[in-house]
């Protein structure tokens, strides 16, 4: 179709949205073609608003406007968009429309538009079936000339990709053989929807106006966010949404529907928007939507065929309509599938019945190997039933009215069997959604049932980052259990291990764990004795943690891999807490172990805790390749499961490691995201995660992150830091923060005095040398000499530790203090720290060395020289040229006594205590200038 008057920028033109300027030539009035818009994009990008928003301009101007939205095409008679699209419009126009169209035409047009059919015969005979497109083209042609009028009109076809066959043959008609008036066809479609026919013949119209809705970034996207969104609350959202403005408008007012769970008594309320998406699925394809959303985030052909009550060839059919309709999409991986939208797969999963999903997953962890519980070793399968087809398209199953006894304490063990299924397999919101129906059981179970129950139920919750509610729960189950010592020891082992996880220590060791440091299971004792020596190792009690420690590499280095599963993670305490006590060679063994087995394993749930410990010790031992290595692997597990806590942990492994590796720009950017997924937790852990950021901040000029990190009083909090063994390491980042920022000294003492009262008990070389460290940068500014000091014996200190970078940093540090007094043993400083850094590819310190050791003491020395009076300069002067008390008397004619006290006065102001160090600051202030100072 020509458009003669059509600019060229206009000319088979693709745009991201309609501007002012486009619908303005569009409807501009000398316009007397056809023309052509389409307008397509994803679902809910904003479609049918740019739409509307077309069509009101359209009506202000005088346009005539023809609008439907198709209907699912099972359900819709022939022509039935363009029938609805012109019945208004034929009510209004109904005389023009007849004196516009020759008798012969009328009767091809009264079948396809029953008002025309009424108007033009009041008591007509039944209507015969419909013409072709072609003769129904025809005739709508000539109609087009009475409903057109003097001021054009705009057939809007919204959703054409559900339009019925003879709908679309009778637009490419009209696109084809357009009619001589003013008319603006706009079609709105979903293009991974719409028939192969339909994308060809709009791709195809030459002069078209092609509008390819993209995502809105996401500073637009937040304006549509109501006022005082909190921002964790925002940032989740606008995850969520991924620029689609429909998404996120219905995420608004569903906001459980993109949480996995769902709230006791709510029904299919939350979800009801989107099951609008499965109108046109068929009963076949809606359950194998159901059995897909029940294997998970990503699942096979395979995997489905195991578990689904489908023939083969139906199940093919049912998941070639998925693909169809764009509710699946085919993965990256060969022969992989994944839900459009993570919301259409809670949606599906969320409107099948209780019992039914029991059932599904149950068929489901057949598939998965799953651990045997440490204590309860085994649980008795429940008999699966599936729903046939047709009972499917009421989204319930019906319940069956009496089970016995025996069948409520096997329906009890199923939930605790498929919900550990679920949270082994990294989906802890669909194991809540099982597992908090087994805290009231109602029934008689065993308490070592009930025990495990609440075991994994507070699993998933510490999975989320909600380790305060883990605790909440398990104190609750432990009174109830209390009778049965084994049941207490598994509620009391669980709740030790939310404590340590989330940053706090209990008071003393619990009975019940150490009853179970005795039991005759290895593994179990090994279980027990790990977490007590983490407990001891977070204490800050190196000795008795380490005695147990060794007691428990010794039992879990003599079992196979196959044993271990059952209680993996207590090879991640012992790793963990080895790592605590510095015993980094072990702990590397010990978490490449671990993480081994759980990626082996599909252990799903274990592998962001291995992996992200295994980065820390690798980043310590200046193993910088693959400390990223197992960052990334980190980040990708925990992006699965979804929890706040593992991914704000990981990504401030990976961030550390990317901006130590010299990709600083890289680096800024996870460090943003994970202070953002950290950021609505004032927890221990979340702290954690932001002092261990605060190190991309040094040098880098990001003082937004810097600011953003100690806006949430985490600092405040550091004060009180529970965790002893990690108290070195804090007070020598807040120490080093205070030193070359704008912060105090005596602010900067206070943690270098923390970092050491914490690292003698410790005894441990790295601890030690972090808390010299600390000292180094207390003393940088106000007495160099000091801080060069305390440099020298960090150094030593930390090579005996074994870490290079800190080692390097304690180079670094020296160099900075060396500066202000010789600048030759400084050079000698910083040479050191780039053997070493450029040795393990620590690029990251290297962009720094220059700042560090040289720009803070010169702003120093300028803001201490301005304390003194013109005749302290004098003086100060004089004692850099080496001059002595008696000298300077008689060249300022001075008493001997009265250059003494001038000299008290300018030791005190310079923070000095040697005639060498006020020379040393002259020197320094000279260098710094550029000109000689005198009185």
């Amino acid at each position: 179709m020509a458009d003669g008057e059509s600019s060229p920028q206009h000319a088979s033109a693709e745009r991201a949205t309609l501007t002012a300027q486009d619908i303005a030539h569009l409807l501009d009035p000398k316009r007397s073609e056809p023309a052509i818009v389409e307008i397509q994009g994803e679902p809910w990008i904003g479609k049918t608003r740019l739409l509307q928003q077309l069509l009101g301009t359209a009506r202000r101007q005088g346009w005539a406007v023809a609008h439907a939205a198709a209907g699912p095409p099972a359900s819709a008679s022939p022509y039935q968009l363009f029938s609805d699209a012109f019945e208004e419009t034929l009510s209004e126009r109904t005389d023009a429309v007849l004196e516009a169209v020759p008798e012969v035409y009328r009767h091809v047009l009264s079948p396809v538009f029953p008002t025309l059919h009424r108007k033009a015969d009041p008591d007509p005979a039944p209507s015969p079936p419909p013409a072709p497109a072609g003769a129904v083209g025809s005739a709508l042609r000539q109609a087009l000339r009475g409903l057109a009028g003097g001021n054009g009109l705009v057939l809007a076809l919204d959703n054409a990709h559900w339009a019925d066959p003879a709908s679309l043959d009778l637009l490419e008609s009209l696109v084809r053989r357009p009619p001589h008036v003013r008319l603006l066809i706009v079609v709105a479609h979903r293009n991974r929807q719409s028939p192969l026919g339909l994308r060809g013949l709009l791709a195809s119209v030459p002069g078209s106006h092609r509008i390819a809705l993209g995502p809105l970034p996401d500073q637009e996207l937040a304006a549509l966010l109501p006022k005082g969104t909190a921002r964790p609350v925002r940032r989740a959202l606008l995850s969520r949404a991924a620029g689609n403005p429909g998404l996120l408008a219905a995420l608004l007012t569903s906001s459980d529907a993109h949480e996995g769970t769902v709230p006791e008594n709510s029904g299919l309320a939350p979800f009801a928007r989107f099951l609008d998406e499965f109108r046109t699925v068929s009963s076949d394809g809606w359950l194998a939507a159901q059995y897909a959303a029940i294997l998970g985030d990503r699942f096979t052909l395979q995997e489905m065929q195991s578990i689904a009550a489908l023939p083969t060839e139906r199940l093919a059919r049912a998941v070639t309509e998925l693909l169809r309709e764009d509710i699946i999409r085919l993965c990256e991986i060969p022969g992989t599938y994944r839900f459009r939208h993570s919301v259409l797969r809670a949606t599906v999963y969320h409107t099948t019945g209780d019992e039914w999903r029991l059932a599904a997953h149950s068929a489901a962890t057949q598939l998965m190997r799953l651990p045997a519980p440490c204590a309860h070793p085994g649980l008795e399968p429940m008999p699966t039933r599936t729903p046939v087809s047709d009972q499917v398209r009421s989204r319930l199953l019906p319940r069956d009215s009496g089970h016995s006894l025996a069948d409520e304490t096997r329906l009890y063990k199923q939930r605790i069997r498929t919900g550990k299924a679920l949270v082994v397999a990294g989906r802890p919101n669909e194991a809540l959604d099982i597992l908090d129906r087994t805290s009231r059981p109602g029934i008689d179970v065993p308490l070592i049932v009930r025990a495990e129950a609440a075991e994994w139920r507070a699993w998933a919750q510490r999975l989320l980052g909600r380790h305060a509610l883990a605790e909440s729960l398990l104190e609750t189950v432990r009174a109830d259990v209390a009778a049965e010592p084994e049941a207490l020891a598994l509620v009391e082992l669980a709740r030790l291990a939310a404590m340590l996880e989330r940053g706090s220590l209990p008071d003393g060791e619990p009975p019940a764990v150490r009853w179970a440091t005795g039991q005759r299971d290895p593994l179990a004792r090994a279980y027990a004795r790990a977490l007590l020596g983490a407990q001891e190792a977070d204490s800050g009690r190196t000795e008795q943690a380490s005695i147990r420690l060794r007691e428990v590499a010794d039992l879990l280095d003599g079992l196979d891999d196959i044993t271990l599963i059952g209680r993996l993670d207590a090879l991640y305490w012992l790793a963990r807490a080895q790592a605590r006590l510095e015993q980094d060679a072990e702990a590397v063994r010990h978490f490449e172990r671990g993480l081994g087995i759980a990626a082996a394993y599909e252990l799903e749930y274990l592998i962001p805790q291995f992996a992200t410990g295994l980065a820390e010790v690798c980043l310590r031992l200046g193993r910088i390749d693959l400390a990223m290595e197992s960052g990334r692997q980190a980040v990708r597990a925990a992006d699965r499961i979804g929890g706040d806590c593992l991914m704000a942990e990981a990504g401030a492994g990976l961030a550390r490691a990317t901006w130590i590796s010299g990709d600083q720009a890289t680096a800024r950017g996870m460090a943003h995201r994970a202070t953002e997924q950290s950021e609505a937790w004032r927890e221990p852990w979340a702290d954690r995660v932001r002092l261990s950021l605060l190190e991309t901040t040094f040098g880098a000029d990001d003082q937004e992150l810097r600011n953003g990190i100690l806006s949430m009083g985490t600092v405040q909090r550091a004060a009180a830091f529970p965790v002893a063994a990690l108290v070195p390491a804090v007070g020598e980042v807040l120490a080093r923060l205070e030193s070359e920022g704008n912060g105090s000294d005596a602010e900067a003492g206070r943690w270098a005095t923390a970092a050491e009262e914490a690292a003698g008990p410790l005894q441990l070389p790295g601890a030690t040398g972090l808390a010299l460290l600390a000292r180094a940068h207390q003393h940088r500014s106000t007495d160099p000499l000091l801080a060069a000091v305390f440099a020298a014996s960090a150094v030593v200190t930390l090579t005996r530790a074994g870490r290079p970078l800190d080692v390097a940093r304690a180079h670094l540090a020296a160099a900075g203090a060396w500066t202000v007094i010789d600048p030759a043993l400084a050079h000698s400083q910083l040479d050191e720290a780039r053997l070493l850094l450029d040795r393990y590819g620590a690029h990251g310190y290297l962009e720094h060395p220059v700042s560090l050791a040289a720009n803070r003491p010169r702003r120093s020395v300028d803001a201490q020289l301005t304390r003194l009076s013109g005749r302290e300069r004098e003086i100060s002067v004089l004692v850099s040229d080496g001059y002595t008390n008696q000298q300077i008397a008689r060249a300022l004619k001075l008493s001997h006594k009265t250059v003494e006290t001038h000299l008290g006065r300018i030791f005190k102001k310079l923070k000095v205590g040697s005639r060498a160090q006020v020379a040393a600051w002259i020197s320094q202030a000279t260098r710094a200038t550029g000109t000689q100072l005198s009185g």
